[in-house]
């Protein structure tokens, strides 16, 4: 029953469907986790109206980093606790490495440049600003993601 009501309103809340179904949060949160654990919910998705798009952020940017040595883990350890990091990607190709961030504005972007350009398995970085965000999808955390990375997610803030 709780994967219908999700295929009908995939917004539903937890109470919400709790209600529908006549029982308590926790057992539908159970049942929703259980079913992603099985594999019927694959991820959940955010599809963000870039016009209405309210972060608080002023610029996102994009470094591109070439690397002395392909060892992406130890630079991302050293930016993983950047409030600004978004996201961070190791590439195939010339680049090694491929960072997203968002600051209150040019001077902060200029200063986590700097300061990622300064370490010592960084050969060369590029950074790109981003001027629009034409579409935006952020999905859940994937089952296979390495285990040993450091994965920042939301917590639900319906289930208590």
């Amino acid at each position: 029953m709780v994967l219908e009501l999700l295929r009908e309103n995939s917004r539903s809340t937890v109470s919400e469907m709790a209600a529908i179904v006549g029982t308590s949060r926790t057992t539908v949160a159970y049942h929703i986790d259980q079913l992603v654990e099985r594999g019927f919910i694959r991820r959940f998705t955010v599809d963000i109206d870039p016009d209405l798009d309210v972060r608080p952020s002023g610029v996102r940017a994009m470094f591109d980093v070439r690397l002395r040595r392909k060892i992406c883990g130890i630079v991302f350890a050293s930016i993983s606790d950047w409030k600004e990091v978004v996201s961070v990607w190791s590439t195939s190709g010339s680049i090694d490495m491929r960072v997203l961030i968002e600051a209150a504005d040019q001077s902060i972007v200029e200063e986590l440049r700097d300061r990622l350009a300064r370490h010592p398995e960084v050969a060369s970085l590029t950074t790109t600003m981003i001027l629009k965000t034409w579409c935006e999808r952020i999905s859940g955390i994937h089952e296979t993601a390495p285990k040993d990375y450091v994965i920042l997610r939301k917590e639900r803030s319906d289930v208590q």
